[in-house]
């Protein structure tokens, strides 16, 4: 660490972008600055309170940085570098590309196509659908309720398809349907996906009219399907008449990112982003959104986020340049986004929540709270949970799991102990200790303390929460009734019903799997390789009775040994 903090000092003072290597030659982190040098100095000073900024400069053997004319190159060197080097400690959402859309293709006789990138095809975009998996079945109850044709591109053939047998397609390829009646189904389906079908029903009510005086009573009846699935439409819709025709609106809550899409002055889709890295919470915000629009999802004419954003100008010259147009970034959330938030999600601000935590208990609160359970049964096949709680949610990739070793039979604070100092050691690798809390009461906490001193660790605060009293005992012998603070008392519950939860199901795990092998031991032609096999493949043994012999083989068992799995459990 030494030769790259020597580095940080050779650094320029211009603008942009740095690059974190490791000794492999991977680049694990890339930023960008108006002044290379004092970024750097920056993430310096941050080692001893971000154990993510620590992680950086240990895996780096050495520090490259691009010299740009103006911190706008910068950005936009920045995001083009991290799409192609993909550095693990920079954010990064799971879906590998773009939230599906629907497009209305540019042609004759239009269909209806699956885009994840905006401009890829040729048509009118609607979307993104949140979540992913919904945007099959709208593009599925388009073809249903509109009949666009299901064929791409548009074939010449003399007979129908199955498809049109089936209701799903008009076969305009046939000349089932005449171009202006077609027309009218492409019109009604973009109504239906924007939201604003207002204008179009009327339309076709006056088209009903008029089939129903011809006496072509089929096509009528397809029409009233349409209106009907119109009219479900804007009766379902919780939040209608909002001032922006097109909006993102982006809620920060620590690392959670909840992202609403306002399509035709109301609320079409909403999901929690998923990431693979956080990156670093400085540039949290920032980086949420270059990612997000990187990937080609469609950019509205509005972005509103709940959050500063730390180069507002820059993010919004680079947006306006992919868009077209110009755009603009609110920071206001109106009243109607509010109510509708804090009806369906239950968001704490850390803000507040750090405050009350004070308040209560006269230190500051840590950004990680781990918690831990004991789960046995009957001293058998004793376990140990550490769950995490950082920035606001559960961080379940650093959730840890202990199988006890030293403890034989029923001994809840031996167990504790045991796993408690496993985890402790740990702790002292670190500049910032969580907050620790245990599932139990006073004997719990006591458990703890013990194990606290026997490191050494001063600094360490310990609290445990009693089950149905939810009472918080406190390592400075304070007892908090917790139905006295909502905020606190569903901060801890979450915290310890995680923790419960987490243990409770390694053990059961372990208990499946040890029946499980009991009963392959008894099986001739199974040693502990294909044991593991079946019980990774099977988790059961009456799932191993429901395969068939073929399926066993496929898993590489022996024919011979397959029959005997077969007959022992038939």
């Amino acid at each position: 660490m030494d030769s790259i903090k020597r580095q940080v000092d050779q650094a320029p003072d211009n603008p942009g972008v740095y690059l974190f290597k490791n000794k492999k030659g991977k680049y694990i982190y890339i930023g960008k600055a108006k002044n290379i040098k004092n970024r750097l100095k920056g993430h310096l000073q941050q080692l001893k309170l971000d154990p993510k900024e620590r992680k950086i400069f240990e895996e780096s053997s050495k520090i490259e940085w691009i010299i740009t004319k103006s911190d706008y190159e910068a950005f936009v060197l920045e995001n083009e570098l991290i799409k192609q080097y993909k550095p693990k400690y920079n954010v990064r959402l799971k879906s590998g590309s773009g939230y599906p859309m629907l497009v209305i293709t540019d042609e004759e006789y239009p269909t209806v196509l699956i885009s994840r990138k905006y401009g890829e095809i040729k048509g009118e975009y609607f979307g993104p659908f949140l979540p992913a998996r919904t945007v099959r079945a709208m593009k599925d109850l388009i073809h249903k309720l509109f009949k666009l044709r299901t064929c791409d591109p548009l074939p010449k053939r003399d007979i129908v398809c199955f498809d049109y047998h089936l209701g799903l397609c008009s076969a305009p390829c046939v000349g089932k349907i005449s171009k202006k009646e077609y027309s009218l189904d492409v019109k009604s389906a973009k109504s239906f996906l924007s939201g604003n079908v207002k204008k179009i029903i009327y339309e076709l009510y006056d088209r009903i009219q008029d089939y129903t005086t011809k006496m072509m009573f089929e096509k009528a009846a397809i029409l009233r399907d349409q209106i009907t699935a119109m009219e479900n439409l804007v009766q379902k819709q919780e939040v209608l008449g909002l001032p922006y025709e097109e909006a993102d609106i982006f809620y920060f809550s620590g690392k959670k990112v909840l992202l609403i899409v306002v399509r035709g002055f109301r609320i079409v889709g909403k999901n929690f982003l998923d990431f693979k890295e956080y990156g670093l919470s400085d540039s949290f915000v920032d980086d949420v959104l270059t990612e997000y629009y990187g990937k080609g999802n469609y950019i509205p004419d509005i972005i509103i986020v709940n959050k500063e954003i730390g180069d507002t100008d820059n993010l919004i010259k680079w947006l306006s340049g992919k868009k077209g147009k110009d755009i603009r970034i609110s920071f206001e959330i109106i009243q109607e986004i509010r109510n509708f938030i804090d009806r369906n999600y239950n968001f704490t601000e850390m803000s507040e929540l750090k405050r009350i935590f004070k308040d209560t208990f006269e230190f500051d609160m840590s950004h990680r709270i781990e918690g831990f359970d004991i789960s046995t049964l009957q001293g058998e096949y004793t376990v140990g949970s550490c769950v995490v709680w950082e920035d606001g949610s559960m961080n379940k990739k650093e959730y840890r799991r202990y199988r006890v070793k030293t403890v034989k039979g029923v001994d809840d604070y031996g167990s504790l102990r045991e796993v408690l100092y496993r985890r402790f050691k740990k702790y002292k690798e670190l500049d910032q200790l969580p907050l620790v809390l245990i599932d139990g009461g006073k004997g719990q906490l006591t458990q703890g303390l013990i194990v606290k001193d026997a490191l050494g660790l001063k600094n360490l605060r310990i609290f445990a929460i009693a089950k149905k009293e939810e009472i918080l005992y406190t390592d400075d012998g304070r007892q908090i009734n917790l139905y006295e603070s909502q905020e606190l008392l569903k901060l801890f519950t979450k915290i310890r019903d995680e923790a419960h939860r987490f243990a409770v199901s390694y053990n059961r795990k372990l208990r499946e799997k040890e029946g499980l092998k009991e009963v392959l031991d008894q099986i001739k032609g199974i040693g502990k390789k294909r044991k593991e096999i079946l019980y990774r493949t099977y988790k059961t043994v009456e799932r191993i009775s429901q395969a068939s012999e073929e399926e066993l083989v496929k898993l590489g068992i022996p024919r011979r040994v397959a029959q005997n799995i077969k007959e022992y459990l038939s």
